[in-house]
């Protein structure tokens, strides 16, 4: 199982790692199992991180990252220089822009079901989309989707990231974890996210430190169909 330090601090762009396998893919890439790492695995509607792995000798270009249900992390990518070899350590370096902007995008998921509380609405929150194209949140039951209720909820997105909340990451037990039906992978806990103030869920992404540092939400559209309310959205 691989130590995920993304969890820790969204901020850490670099650190060192142990490289403990390797293995070819049948599409011809390649899998770079570390000890530890602070990539992000695509999941919970959220893109991966991209970015080196490196020695002095060598540079592998990692162009995306996974997790299997024993929680081991894959970093998948091709060798653009040297080898890396087993039992090395390593130096892990992601793309910084990529990273921000996938928390930013994350964050104001989570802001948005923060105003859908404001606005006293009973939609209960199922999923989101928080990939840069066309990112989404979306909900069990029906609300107006008029432009006048987009309006609102754009108000009180804009006051949200005015009042700069922080963001509570909330560390959970196995069991715990399981008492509340989410999904952990083995042998790990899990945790939950909530913005100061507001009720959280649980979350495994990686998230700025508080509301003002998302930027600006803008509100493009509500869909309702069969009971299910989809809010897109988009961070500038």
């Amino acid at each position: 199982m691989t130590k995920l330090k993304y969890l820790e601090n969204t901020y850490n762009f670099e650190t060192q790692a142990k490289v403990i396998d390797i293995s070819a893919l049948e599409d011809g890439r390649t899998a770079v199992l570390l000890d530890e790492t602070i990539f992000y695995p695509q999941g919970g509607g959220q893109p991966c991180d991209t970015g080196i792995i490196s020695t002095d000798d060598s540079l592998f270009k990692v162009t995306d990252v996974r997790m299997d249900k024993e929680g081991n992390v894959l970093h998948i990518g091709t060798h653009e220089k040297g080898k890396l070899s087993s039992g090395e350590l390593v130096k892990l370096s992601i793309d910084r822009e990529r990273r921000i902007k996938n928390a930013k995008a994350h964050s104001a998921g989570h802001l948005i079901d923060c105003a859908i509380i404001k606005l006293g609405s009973a939609l209960n929150p199922t999923k989101g989309y928080h990939f840069p194209e066309g990112p989404n949140v979306e909900y069990e039951g029906q609300i107006d989707n008029s432009q006048e209720t987009i309006k609102k909820i754009q108000e009180l997105v804009d006051e949200l990231c005015t009042q700069k909340i922080n963001i509570i990451s909330q560390e959970l037990s196995r069991e715990e974890a399981t008492k509340q039906n989410l999904f952990v992978p083995t042998g790990k806990g899990a945790r939950i996210i909530s913005f100061e103030g507001f009720s959280g869920c649980g979350c495994g992404g990686t998230h700025v430190r508080n509301s003002g540092e998302i930027g600006k939400i803008i509100i493009r559209k509500i869909k309702t169909k069969s009971g299910i309310t989809k809010i897109s959205y988009e961070v500038v």
